[in-house]
C-alpha cells in the first residue's frame, strides 16, 4: 500500500527514527514513492526554518548536514574531513545539548563511517609533511573531541562514546594498533617542545580508553608493542630536553594504568610510575594463615568476585573468613590492591558478618549467638507478586502476628507496630527457605504510584482487572500480618527464588528481621571498593602504602599538580585584614608571622594553612576547641579566591564529613562568612532550614534538560512502563490459570489438545465438552479408572490418546503441562526483570547527567562519606581537583578511600587521632580488644595511620600540623587534657574571662556515690550498662542549675558513655524538660532495642533548639559543646571494671565538651579502679582537691561544701527529689535541708 502518511518530524529534523511508523519523504519525493533505507538522509535545514533557531543550533545543523552518507560511493576529501573534525571540536564547547548531539552524530552509522575513513587512511604511503598535516588537522581535533572531559564523564553519552572507541579498536585490536603506531611515529619526530606533551596526553588518553572499554585488549600482542613504543616516547620527552614532570604527569598516569591493565607495566607501579617497587621486605615472623578461596561458594581470592550479601554455603560454613591483618607482609596481595582488599574484607566482616552469624544461629541454635539483634517471624507465605514501573518486582509476605498482639484491638495493634518500628520501609530482612536457600530483601512501601493510570502496553479490554479488595497491612488482621518486600539483588537466581515461592506448593519460610540495619549504610562502600580495585585509579596511592616503594620519603611531600604550574602562587588577600596581597608559592618559604599578624588566624592555624597549600595531601590535627572547622573554612576561602588563577582547573571543591550534623555546620559556616553561595549539598538528611534551597534536588529543579535528555528519559520511561504492562499481562496466580494452560497445550501439544477440547464428542467422552476448559480437564482427570499397572513415563505418552491413559498417567501429564507453563512464564518474567533493570539504569543516568551539570557549576559540593559512596559513579565523573574532609579521625579507612575520586590532585584531612576513633560493630576487629583485636585494628582511621610514626607496620609518618590554641574550655577544665594528651595546648584569653555559673562555685568537680550499677541490660542483647542512682543525681543537678535562672535548657548537655543509661536519662528528663536526642543516638537506641516509651501528655509547644536540653552518648557528641556538661559515668561494680572508659580517646572527648562547668558523677568505688587505669590516674590527680560546692544564688549564705570523700547522700531520696522539684529555696535553713546532696 502506498497510502502511508508522511512523517512531519522528519522534515523538521526531529524524527525519533526507531519508533517512527511514517514515511520519510524529502522535498523531491512523492508521498507515495517507496523510500529505500540506504537512501534515507537527514535533509539539509531549510533557510526559512533556520531563521528562528539560535546560531549554535544553525551551526550544528550545518555541520550535521555536511557529514557524508555511509552509502556514498565517493568518500570525503582530506579538506572535508579537516573541516568536519575541527568543527566538531568547536561545537562540543558550546553547551550540553549541542555536545550531546555532536557525539551522538559521530556515533551514528554515517559518523562511524567517517571515523573509519580517518583511521584506515594509507599512512604508510604518506610523506612526513602530509603525515604531520593529517595528524594536526584531523587526528588531533578528533582525539580532543572524544577525550573531552565533559564527553568522557557524561552518563548520557556513555553508550555513544563506547561505540566510537569500539570502532577504533576493531575486531582484534589490529585497527587500533595500526592507527596508534601512526600517532607514535608522528610524536617520535618531535619530542623537543612543550606542545608535544599535550599531543602525547591526548593520544595516551585515547589509548587508555580503548583498553578500558575492550576486555580483549590486554591479550592483543600488537597493542602490547604499541604500549611499549609510547613508553619510549614518554621517556624520550622526559630525558632528552629535561621536560618538567608536571607537563607529563597526566601522560604518566594514563600510560601507567594502561600498562597495568595489560600486565606489562612492572617498571611503573600503581600510582607512582617514577618509584621502584621494593623487592625485599623487612624480616618478620610470618604466621601461617590460610589464603582466601575455597571455603564456600562466595570465597574468592579476588574481592570483585565476592557477592556483598552472604550465600547459604557461607552462612553454614564452619570455617572462619580470611581477614587480612595489619602487617602488609602477610597479605595475599601486595600494594594498593592489597590495601583495598584488606578494607573490603574487614568492612564486610564488620557489617555483613553480623548478618551471617545471626542467620547461622537461627539455622543452628547450638551455634554461638550473635550480638546482632533479630526478630524471627516463622511460617510465612508469599501471598502475591507485584510489579512497579520504577521499582520493579516486589512481593507480599503474610506471617502470623507476634505473640501477645493477636488479642489487641486494631487500633492497639497499629500503635504496637508503629511504636516497635518493626518491618518499616527500608528495613533489611532475610527469607530462610527450606532446603538451602536464603534471600535478602528490603521492606518497601505497599502503595507505589503508577506512571500512568492505564497500563500502556495492553489494549483496554486486555488490562487485567484491578483487585478491589482492601489492602492488607501489618495490623488489620488479628491473626496474620502482611509486608511488602523487594529483593536486594534482582539477578536471575533471586528472581527465580521469588517465583518458586509463589507456587502451588505453598512453601513456608521464616522471615528474619535485623532492626536498625540499613543496607545503604554499608553496601555502597563495599561496592565502591570493588570498583576501585577494577579501575585502579586511586590517587595518592604511594602515600597510602609507602612501604611498597624504595627511596620514597613521605616527609618530602610534593605539591598538587595544579599548584606546580610555572608562575602559580596562592594569593591570601582574602584573609588579610589590611586587604593586601600575600602570595604563597609552593617552592619558596612563606612568612607565617605576617599572616598571623594580618589575619584572624593564630600562629598554628596560619602555619597549618600554608603547609596544606604546599602539600598535595595536607593533614591537620585539631585538639578540642582549637578551630578545626575555622581553619577548614579559611582554606576553602583561599582556594575559591584563587580559582581563576588555576585557569578553571580546580573545579568544584568537594567537602566530605562523617556526619550530617558536621556537614551542615561546615556549609553554614561558608554562608555565615560570605565565602560563597554556590553550594550544593548531597543527601536528604540535613536538619538545617538554611540549606534546604542548596540541596541537589532543589537546585536540579531549575536545570533544564537537553533535547536528547528529554527524548532518552521519555524512551526509558516507556520501556519501564512496558515492563510493568508485560508483567501484569501474565496476571500471575499461585495456581496455573486453566485458560492460559489450554493455550499452552494448544501451542506445545496440539494433538492432545484436540483430543481434550474437540467439539466432536467421542465415545467414552460424552458430556465432557461443556465449553468450560476447567470442567473439561477436571472431568478428564477424574473419569479414568484406576489400573494396577505401572504408569508410563510422560515422554512415552506423546502418541497415546488422552482417553487411553490411566488416572496416574493423566495426572502426570497434567503436572507436566503445568511445569512447562510455569517454566515458560518464569523465563519471561526473568527477562522482564532483566529488561527493567537495564532500562532503570538508563533512566537514572539521565537524572544523574542533569545533576552532574548542576554540580559542575557549584563552587562547593558537600556530602557525607555514606552519601558519596551511594553516588560514587556520578562523583567519579566530576572534575574536582580539591577535596577537604572534616572529622577524618572518625571515618573508617574504607569509607574515606572512596572520597578520593580519580580527579583529586589536592586533599586536606582535618581530624584528631586522639579523640574518638571510627565506630565498629564487631568488637573482635577493634584495636581496643586486648584479645586479638589489635591484629586487625579496623577502628584505626586512615588519618591516624597517615600521621602515626609508631612501630605499627602500616604507619606512614606523614608530615602534619597541630593546632595549639583552644577557645572552648575554661583553663581549669582544659587542664585535664593539657596535662595528659596535649602538652602544647594553649588557652585563648577569652576563656579565662568566662563568668561563673550561678549555683556553682567550682567549674570542675566530681559527684561521688556508693550505689552499684544495674548491670548489662538483657533486653538490649548488649553490654550496655545503667545506674539508676546516677539518673536521680543527674535530674536533681540539672533541675538545680535551671532553677538558678541563668542557665537555659540549651546551655546544658547531659552525657553518658552507655545507651542503657541514655535511655533512662531520656525517659526521666523528658518528664521535666524539653529534650533533644541526636539522630545517631536515636538510631543506636533503636538498634539496641530501646523502643519508644510512654510519657505523660505535655502541652504542645514550639521550642527552638537553644531552649532544649541535649542528652547524648559521648560517642555521638564529638565536635559539639555546651556551657555546662553533666557526665554520668555509670560504672560501679564489685570487680572494679570500667569497660571502654579506660580508653584515652573516649576520656578525651568526655572531658573536653564543657565550656564553663563540668560535673562528673561517679561511684566512690571507682576511684581506686580509675586511678589504676592509665590516663584516668592523671585526671584524678588533677582534681584531688576538688570539692563539690553548690550554692543557692538567691541566698548566698546557704552554701554547701561537700568533700568527695564525704558521702552524705541521705537527701537523695524520693521525698527530697519531690521537694526539690516542687519548690524553690525560701530560706537558708530550708535550702540546706532540701538540697544538701544536690
Amino acid at each position: 500500500m502506498d497510502s502511508q502518511r508522511m512523517c512531519r518530524d522528519f522534515a523538521r529534523g526531529k524524527c525519533q527514527w526507531k519508533n517512527c511508523k511514517f514515511a520519510h519523504v524529502s522535498n523531491g519525493q512523492s508521498r507515495s514513492s517507496k523510500v529505500s533505507t540506504s537512501q534515507i538522509r537527514r535533509p539539509e535545514p531549510l533557510p526559512r526554518r533556520d531563521r528562528g533557531l539560535p546560531n549554535t543550533e544553525k551551526e550544528f545543523r550545518a555541520w550535521q548536514g555536511s557529514i557524508p552518507l555511509r552509502t556514498a560511493v565517493i568518500r570525503p576529501s582530506s579538506g572535508k574531513k579537516t573541516t568536519i573534525f575541527r568543527k566538531a571540536r568547536e561545537l562540543i564547547g558550546f553547551d550540553a545539548s549541542i555536545r550531546q548531539e555532536v557525539i551522538r552524530t559521530l556515533a551514528s552509522e554515517d559518523g562511524l563511517r567517517l571515523i573509519l575513513d580517518l583511521v584506515q587512511e594509507n599512512f604508510e604511503g604518506m610523506d612526513v609533511t602530509t603525515r604531520d598535516l593529517i595528524f594536526k588537522t584531523q587526528v588531533l581535533p578528533f582525539l580532543e573531541t572524544v577525550t573531552n572531559p565533559e564527553v568522557v564523564s557524561s552518563l548520557v553519552l556513555e553508550q555513544a562514546v563506547g561505540t566510537i572507541y569500539n570502532v577504533l579498536f576493531g575486531i582484534d585490536g589490529s585497527r587500533a594498533a595500526r592507527w596508534l603506531n601512526f600517532i607514535c611515529g608522528v610524536l617520535e619526530t618531535d619530542t623537543t617542545n612543550e606542545g608535544s606533551a599535550m599531543l602525547l596526553e591526548a593520544s595516551l588518553h585515547t589509548f587508555s580508553r580503548i583498553a578500558d572499554l575492550n576486555s580483549t585488549a590486554p591479550i592483543q600482542d600488537c597493542l602490547h608493542d604499541v604500549a611499549h613504543r609510547f613508553e619510549t616516547v614518554l621517556a624520550s620527552m622526559n630525558n632528552k630536553n629535561g621536560m618538567s614532570d608536571r607537563r607529563l604527569y597526566q601522560s604518566r598516569l594514563h600510560l601507567g594504568r594502561l600498562l597495568q591493565r595489560m600486565e606489562t607495566g612492572k617498571s611503573l607501579p600503581t600510582g607512582t610510575p617514577e618509584k621502584e617497587v621494593k623487592k625485599e621486605s623487612k624480616a618478620v615472623f610470618v604466621a601461617n594463615r590460610e589464603t582466601p578461596g575455597g571455603r564456600h561458594n562466595n570465597d574468592f581470592d579476588d574481592i570483585c568476585q565476592i557477592k556483598i550479601m552472604p550465600s547459604f554455603e557461607e552462612i553454614c560454613s564452619p570455617r572462619g573468613e580470611y581477614l587480612p591483618v595489619t602487617d602488609p607482609v602477610q597479605w595475599h596481595i601486595d600494594g594498593i590492591d592489597g590495601l583495598l582488599d584488606r578494607n573490603f574484607r574487614l568492612l564486610r566482616e564488620d557489617t555483613v558478618g553480623q548478618l551471617r552469624d545471626a542467620i547461622h544461629h537461627e539455622l543452628s541454635p547450638r551455634a554461638q549467638q550473635s550480638q546482632l539483634r533479630k526478630f524471627v517471624y516463622p511460617k510465612c507465605l508469599v501471598a502475591n507478586l507485584e510489579f512497579n514501573w520504577l521499582s520493579g518486582l516486589y512481593f507480599e509476605v503474610d506471617f502470623p502476628q507476634p505473640a501477645g498482639v493477636t488479642n489487641h484491638s486494631p487500633m492497639a495493634r497499629e500503635m504496637w507496630w508503629q511504636n516497635s518500628r518493626r518491618l518499616q520501609p527500608g528495613a533489611l530482612v532475610c527469607l530462610i527457605v527450606q532446603k538451602d536457600v536464603v534471600l535478602f530483601c528490603t521492606v518497601t512501601h505497599r502503595d507505589m504510584s503508577p506512571r500512568r493510570k492505564k497500563i500502556i502496553s495492553l489494549p483496554q479490554h486486555q488490562v487485567p482487572p484491578q483487585n478491589k479488595a482492601e489492602p492488607k497491612t501489618l495490623w488489620k488482621s488479628s491473626t496474620r500480618g502482611s509486608v511488602m518486600l523487594m529483593p536486594v539483588d534482582s539477578r536471575y537466581t533471586n528472581t527465580q527464588v521469588v517465583l518458586d515461592l509463589f507456587s502451588p506448593k505453598k512453601t513456608t519460610i521464616s522471615l528474619v528481621e535485623f532492626p536498625g540495619v540499613i543496607l545503604p549504610a554499608f553496601e555502597p562502600a563495599l561496592q565502591a571498593l570493588q570498583s576501585m580495585k577494577v579501575a585502579r585509579n586511586l590517587p595518592f596511592s604511594e602515600l597510602f602504602v609507602p612501604w611498597v616503594y624504595d627511596d620514597f620519603n613521605i616527609s618530602d611531600m610534593a605539591p598538587a599538580l595544579y599548584a606546580s604550574q610555572p608562575g602559580f602562587a596562592f594569593n591570601l588577600r582574602c584573609l588579610m585584614k589590611n586587604d593586601t596581597n600575600f602570595y604563597v608559592r609552593v617552592d619558596q618559604p612563606s612568612d607565617v608571622k605576617y599572616v598571623q599578624d594580618h589575619s584572624t588566624l593564630d600562629g598554628a592555624q596560619a602555619r597549618a594553612l600554608i603547609s596544606c597549600l604546599k602539600r598535595k595531601l595536607g593533614l591537620i590535627q585539631g585538639p578540642p576547641g582549637t578551630g578545626k572547622s575555622y581553619t577548614g573554612v579559611a582554606l576553602i576561602k583561599v582556594l575559591l579566591a584563587n580559582k581563576e588563577a588555576t585557569r578553571g582547573r580546580l573545579g568544584p571543591i568537594l567537602c566530605v564529613t562523617y556526619t550530617n550534623h558536621a556537614l551542615d555546620q561546615l556549609l553554614e559556616a561558608l554562608l555565615d562568612n560570605n565565602v560563597t553561595s554556590q553550594i550544593v549539598r548531597i543527601g536528604s538528611q540535613s536538619k538545617s532550614e538554611r540549606l534546604e534551597k542548596f540541596n541537589l534536588q532543589s537546585v536540579a529543579k531549575d536545570t533544564t534538560r537537553t533535547k536528547m535528555e528529554k527524548k532518552e528519559r521519555w524512551s526509558s520511561a516507556e520501556r519501564l512502563s512496558l515492563c510493568e504492562g508485560d508483567f501484569r499481562a501474565f496476571d500471575l496466580k499461585r495456581e496455573v490459570p486453566i485458560a492460559r494452560l489450554k493455550s499452552h497445550i494448544q501451542r506445545t501439544d496440539p494433538g492432545h489438545h484436540d483430543q481434550l477440547f474437540s467439539l466432536i464428542q467421542e465415545d467414552g467422552f460424552l458430556g465432557m465438552n461443556t465449553g468450560n476448559p476447567q470442567t473439561t480437564i477436571k472431568t478428564w482427570l477424574d473419569s479414568a479408572a484406576k489400573y494396577n499397572v505401572r504408569a508410563r513415563p510422560v515422554d512415552r505418552l506423546k502418541d497415546v490418546n488422552v482417553l487411553e491413559m490411566s488416572r496416574k498417567e493423566r495426572q502426570d501429564l497434567y503436572n507436566h503441562w503445568c511445569r512447562e507453563y510455569r517454566a515458560e512464564v518464569d523465563e519471561q518474567v526473568r527477562q522482564i526483570v532483566s529488561s527493567h533493570s537495564a532500562a532503570k539504569q538508563g533512566y537514572d543516568s539521565i537524572q544523574d547527567e542533569m545533576h552532574l551539570r548542576c554540580l559542575a557549576q557549584a563552587d562547593v559540593i558537600g556530602a557525607t562519606t555514606a552519601g558519596l559512596a551511594r553516588r560514587l559513579d556520578m562523583f567519579r565523573r566530576l572534575p574536582c581537583k580539591f577535596m577537604l574532609c572534616e572529622e577524618a579521625g572518625e571515618v573508617l579507612e574504607s569509607h574515606l578511600l572512596t572520597a578520593f575520586i580519580p580527579s583529586v590532585e589536592h586533599a586536606i584531612l582535618i581530624g584528631d587521632q586522639q579523640q574518638l576513633r571510627p565506630q565498629v560493630q564487631n568488637y573482635d576487629l577493634s584495636s581496643e580488644n586486648p584479645r586479638g583485636g589489635t591484629q586487625y585494628s579496623l577502628d584505626i582511621s586512615l588519618f591516624e595511620r597517615l600521621v602515626s610514626s609508631n612501630k605499627s607496620p602500616m604507619s606512614c609518618g606523614a608530615p602534619f600540623n597541630t593546632l595549639e590554641t583552644q577557645r572552648r574550655m575554661h583553663p581549669s577544665i582544659a587542664r585535664l587534657i593539657r596535662e595528659t594528651l596535649y602538652p602544647k595546648l594553649k588557652d585563648a584569653a577569652s576563656v579565662s574571662e568566662y563568668p561563673e555559673i550561678m549555683g556553682m562555685r567550682k567549674r570542675l568537680f566530681w559527684l561521688d556515690h556508693r550505689q552499684r550499677e544495674g548491670g548489662s541490660d538483657p533486653d538490649a542483647m548488649s553490654t550496655s550498662h545503667w545506674n539508676s542512682h546516677e539518673v536521680d543525681m543527674t535530674v536533681l543537678l540539672v533541675n538545680h542549675l535551671i532553677r538558678q535562672g541563668e542557665c537555659k535548657h540549651g546551655d546544658i548537655a547531659v552525657l553518658t558513655p552507655y545507651l542503657g543509661q541514655l535511655h533512662r536519662l531520656r525517659k526521666r528528663l523528658d518528664e521535666l524538660f524539653a529534650i533533644v536526642v541526636g539522630d545517631r543516638d536515636q538510631e543506636d537506641l533503636k538498634q539496641a532495642g530501646y523502643g519508644d516509651y510512654e510519657v505523660k501528655p505535655k502541652p504542645m509547644i514550639k521550642a527552638a533548639l537553644s531552649q532544649t536540653l541535649r542528652v547524648a552518648t559521648v560517642d555521638n557528641f564529638q565536635g559539639e559543646e555546651a556551657k555546662v556538661v553533666v557526665i554520668s559515668l555509670v560504672r560501679s561494680n564489685p570487680k572494679n571494671k570500667c569497660g571502654f572508659l579506660r580508653t584515652s580517646n573516649r576520656i578525651n572527648v568526655l572531658l573536653s565538651r564543657a565550656q564553663h562547668v563540668a560535673a562528673i558523677i561517679r561511684a566512690l568505688s571507682d576511684a581506686g579502679t580509675l586511678a589504676r587505669k592509665g590516663a584516668w590516674s592523671t585526671y584524678i590527680k588533677c582534681t584531688e582537691n576538688s570539692h563539690v560546692v553548690i550554692q543557692c544564688q538567691t541566698f548566698l549564705a546557704g552554701r554547701i561544701k561537700i568533700s568527695r570523700q564525704l558521702a552524705v547522700w541521705y537527701a537523695w531520696t524520693r521525698r527530697s527529689q519531690a521537694a526539690i522539684m516542687s519548690s524553690h529555696c525560701h530560706a537558708t535553713s530550708t535550702w540546706k535541708q532540701k538540697t544538701i546532696a544536690a
